[in-house]
């Protein structure tokens, strides 16, 4: 418990990183939900529009960040797209309100904070400091540019302080505290026996009548899974990657493009600061003068990281001698980059006026950009030419392949058309099968009307962004009732059973019977034959007592005048329990508990501020004028 409590006791701050990961994550195709072609917009809130454009644009990193996250894993299948659709749109009304009232609330983030946030993330690290590739790397990968992911972040800052600003506002009494720890802390004295149900499985044998007569009135539970056998057509973006040709000229003319492209880029520096902050603090003409006196220092032979550690107040770089890592051009702005583009390596910049302040800037190394030969890019040339190619004709392709698949009879037409393959998966049922029939799209357009009972061919089934298909039933294996023969194992298994259960709940019946008219537990128990277990101050975790007559035994009710109050449980074995409540120990708090009542203080605070953030989120939306455009609008 203490660990789940550890575990859930996490700061606002700590999901404002992985916040941006979560948005994509949470935002997905809308196009159930999307408008006709003449209103661009699928909702708005206190008039604020939510537009297809934005609506595509999530989708798309949605899936990178998908395949990325899950690798060779990832099965769109998995997700139930009406579903999703609904809750991707609630999620984008409920961000668009909390937003608004972040502003409403004059909550804002400003640059200098963002590039210290970004600069500290781990994942755009490299050996412990801020890699520019890496970052530029990471974000493009997530479908968006540099300014974007800034403007992302900046959101999920503001979600963060405005959900951390409520739900801060909730905390637990210690009393209260104290109360949960007196009853987590209860002890209990208890007493029980145990009825054997193996036993009594072991002694009942069915007759041939009551088995046959079990299979008679249970033929439902006997019966076989409908399946299918399927043929199916699949086009995939490497099919058509295969079939674009590329011309040498066409290589040349990329080649060149990709050349100019590294000449115009400056090579990879690494780059150490000194930064001096200014506002309220100090002017900048007192920065700028400070800066003069230590780029003397500098040329006097001081080390630079020395200076940095002493004078810096960059709270990223500072610590690390003003070690940034490597940057790139137009990260930190013109000025920045203005300032380190001819120095050399070694060499020290004149003071720098940017938006963190004045800066003394050293580019501590500098590397030259490799131009590779035409011949060592051709083949990466080739395939990335043929890949953007067919990142067009493919959707060309599966348009076509649908079409054609609609007025077909059968899957002859659109494969020769096509020069694809037809193949055959299966059987499997609703449930699914294996690989390829596992896929929930699959299952669900096999076993569809049109397709099951009127052997019409598929829609077009998109398996991921670069495979879809098309398929129509080959063989409809009905449901069928299974022989006797075949059953009559789990059917005998089944009577033992419920035949045992049956005499387990009589004999308990007449013991707790006994008991309840004031007979002592233990003569009843030795008259039955029984062992009488007892656990005296047993706790709520007690060693060698089953859990499940723990949970029953702590639901009792307290005994009255001595009295025991009685009761029953099933153990995980099938066996039946018979206790006896005798006594109940009123729990304390000790010194031991203070740690667990701190970490219970924060778990259940965590859990009601999240309850009372949820209300929260729930007033301010019915107070909005929210209105969600259909497609019949």
């Amino acid at each position: 418990m203490l660990q789940t409590m550890r575990d859930s006791a996490k700061s606002w701050v700590t999901f404002v990183i992985v916040g941006i990961i979560a948005f994509m994550m949470a935002i997905t195709g809308l196009e159930s939900l999307s408008p006709n072609p003449n209103n661009p917009n699928v909702a708005t809130v206190n008039g604020v529009d939510i537009t297809r454009s934005e609506l595509a644009q999530t989708l798309e990193q949605q899936r990178r960040a998908m395949i990325q996250r899950m690798g060779d894993q990832y099965d769109p299948a998995l997700l139930d797209e009406k579903l999703l659709n609904e809750q991707a749109l609630q999620s984008l009304i409920d961000r668009t309100l909390l937003l608004q009232a972040a502003e409403n609330g004059g909550m804002s983030v400003g640059q200098k904070e963002l590039d210290a946030m970004i600069i500290s993330m781990p994942q755009f690290q490299q050996d412990g400091r801020f890699d520019q590739d890496r970052f530029m790397m990471t974000v493009r990968s997530y479908g968006m540019s540099p300014q974007q992911f800034r403007s992302v972040l900046k959101d999920e800052t503001l979600l963060g302080q405005i959900q951390s600003g409520v739900a801060g506002s909730e905390f637990m009494t210690v009393e209260e505290v104290r109360h949960l720890t007196r009853l987590e802390n209860q002890k209990r004295d208890i007493s029980w026996l145990v009825l054997d149900a193996a036993g009594k499985r072991a002694a009942v044998t069915p007759t041939t009548e009551e088995i046959k007569a079990y299979y008679d009135n249970n033929n439902d539970r006997f019966m076989t899974d409908e399946q299918v056998v399927i043929s199916y057509i699949e086009m995939n973006r490497a099919f058509v990657a295969e079939q674009v040709d590329v011309e040498e000229q066409d290589l040349r003319d990329e080649y060149q493009r990709r050349i100019q492209d590294l000449e115009a880029k400056p090579g990879k520096m690494t780059v150490s600061t000194i930064l001096l902050q200014t506002g309220d603090k100090r002017s900048k003409e007192e920065a700028v003068k400070l800066t003069n006196d230590i780029i003397a220092k500098l040329n006097s032979g001081t080390d630079f990281a020395k200076l940095a550690k002493e004078y810096s107040e960059d709270p990223v770089t500072a610590a690390n001698g003003g070690d940034m890592g490597q940057v790139q051009a137009g990260f930190f702005g013109d000025d920045f980059d203005e300032a380190i583009a001819n120095l050399k390596s070694g060499e020290v910049s004149q003071p720098v006026e940017t938006d963190f302040g004045v800066q003394v800037l050293k580019v501590t190394s500098r590397e030259k950009t490799e131009i590779p030969s035409f011949d060592e890019l051709k083949e990466q040339l080739l395939a990335d030419l043929k890949r953007d190619e067919a990142g067009t004709l493919y959707l060309d392709k599966t348009r076509e392949m649908a079409d054609i698949s609609f007025e077909a009879s059968d899957l002859g037409q659109p494969s020769e058309q096509l020069g694809l393959t037809i193949q055959s998966a299966g059987p499997f049922s609703r449930k699914g099968g294996q690989d390829l029939t596992a896929d929930a799209k699959v299952i669900a357009a096999a076993f569809s009307a049109d397709v099951l009972e009127l052997g019409a061919n598929s829609e077009l089934v998109e398996l991921s962004p670069e495979k879809a298909l098309v398929l129509r039933v080959k063989e409809h294996l009905k449901p069928e009732l299974k022989p006797l023969e075949q059953v009559q194992g789990s059917i005998i298994q089944a009577l033992k059973v419920e035949k045992a259960n049956e005499q387990l709940q009589v004999q308990s019946g007449k013991l707790l019977e006994e008991l309840r008219t004031g007979r002592e537990f233990k003569v009843v128990a030795d008259t039955a034959g029984i062992k009488l277990n007892e656990a005296i101050e047993a706790t709520r975790r007690q060693q060698g007592v089953p859990q499940q007559l723990l949970a029953t035994a702590f639901k009792l009710p307290h005994p009255i005048n001595n009295t025991a109050s009685f009761g029953q449980a099933e153990l995980a074995n099938g066996d039946l329990a018979i206790i006896a409540l005798n006594k109940v120990a009123e729990g304390s708090a000790t010194d031991a508990d203070a740690e667990r009542d701190r970490m219970m203080a924060m778990f259940l605070a965590n859990a009601n501020a999240r309850n009372l953030f949820t209300e929260y989120l729930k007033s301010i939306k019915a107070s909005a004028d929210i209105k969600i455009i259909k497609k019949e609008e």
